[in-house]
């Protein structure tokens, strides 16, 4: 059986919060130890360990100390607001963009960066909110940045085997919940939903190739917790580097982590780089896409990029960066589409399919 994305809905929260909301003095700070960083970076992979990695490097330093690092805007959840508020409602745009009814949903996969309750998937929310059957399949997945990849693997080999016909898998940033912790990366999250229908396609349509990778030694890149104790224990929990090697070796390989992937899905699919139509590429950095992009060698593809307007919001990203190519006409029914994602932990995922129904 043919799978594939039959709709995709999003949801922004109103509230825009400006680089200009950080005090001048702060943003001062965060610059010196931008320039003290990025000197460190550069003294240790003086001789790039590759291509990719130098490509990577070559874009670090054009961004030089800019704390921002090209951001210009990112969007909040108002106090009152729940993830689940945000998934729910940009479920209820993707059931209705895909033309199915709810009742038909028989798996219902969630992720939120911040849930509302540790010990409750947000799925079951989500559930609860949509009315969905109680024959639903319904959990959490959790690869941080890289669900929504692992979420369309796992419902298309449900979907596939004749397990479930329809899957709505729901991905949400509510990284805003956490307490700020002082440094320059917390401007470069914002807070959104996004939510995909996924079910049968026709022939030629849908997932035609995908590859996964993990490295569990960068577990400790990037951690939300509190920093020298456990996430349980007195204070407040933020997000922050455990190992600053693990996050410049995330940051330094992540364009050859990305062709790694995209080329075997491609191989797979049997789809050259150039017949390859749009890239949706996971918006960890304002240069990825386009550095990434050019190392794979998808020069002629189509794409978008979000992190300027939104930052970077967790496993949301991709199908935010697919709905605003839909929605602009520079997605269109039969292109061929790669894309990469990739979460701490750290995973890695590539996927190509042909768009459409």
């Amino acid at each position: 059986m043919n799978v594939g994305i039959l709709g995709i809905g999003t949801y922004l929260p109103p509230e825009i919060r400006k680089n200009d909301w950080w005090p001048q003095a702060m943003v001062d700070k965060w610059r010196e130890r931008a320039a003290r960083r990025l000197a460190r970076i550069q003294e240790q992979y003086a001789t790039p360990p590759s291509e990719g990695g130098r490509l990577a490097l070559e874009a670090l330093t054009k961004l030089g100390v800019d704390p921002f690092q090209g951001g210009i805007e990112r969007r909040v959840m108002s106090p009152d607001m729940k993830a689940t508020d945000m998934e729910t409602a940009a479920a209820r745009e993707a059931i209705a963009r895909s033309g199915i009814n709810a009742s038909e949903i028989d798996l219902c996969l969630s992720f939120t960066l911040c849930p509302d309750y540790i010990n409750v998937p947000g799925a079951c929310v989500v559930h609860s909110n949509l009315g969905l059957s109680e024959k639903c399949t319904t959990m959490a997945v959790d690869a941080v940045c890289n669900s929504f990849m692992m979420q369309l693997t796992l419902a298309q080999a449900m979907i596939a085997s004749g397990r479930a016909r329809y899957a709505l898998l729901t991905q949400s940033s509510a990284i805003t919940r956490l307490t700020l912790s002082g440094e320059n990366y917390d401007t470069w999250f914002g807070d959104a939903a996004t939510a995909v229908i996924v079910g049968p396609v026709s022939e030629g349509f849908g997932i035609i190739g995908s590859a996964n990778r993990t490295d569990g030694k960068l577990h400790d890149a990037l951690v939300c917790g509190v920093p020298g104790k456990h996430w349980f224990d007195d204070g407040a929990a933020i997000t922050y580097s455990l190992n600053h090697q693990s996050n410049f070796d995330m940051v330094v390989k992540i364009v050859d982590r990305a062709k790694q992937v995209v080329d075997e899905a491609l191989a797979e699919a049997k789809v050259s780089v150039g017949e390859v139509d749009f890239y949706a590429c996971h918006q960890a950095f304002l240069w990825l896409r386009d550095v990434s992009q050019r190392h794979i060698g998808m020069d002629k593809a189509r794409s978008v990029d979000t992190f300027k307007w939104a930052g970077t919001v967790s496993g949301a990203n991709l199908p935010l960066v697919m709905a605003m190519g839909e929605r602009e006409g520079l997605l269109r029914a039969g292109d061929r589409v790669a894309m990469f994602q990739g979460g701490t932990g750290m995973t890695w995922s590539g996927m190509v399919l042909r768009w459409g129904k």
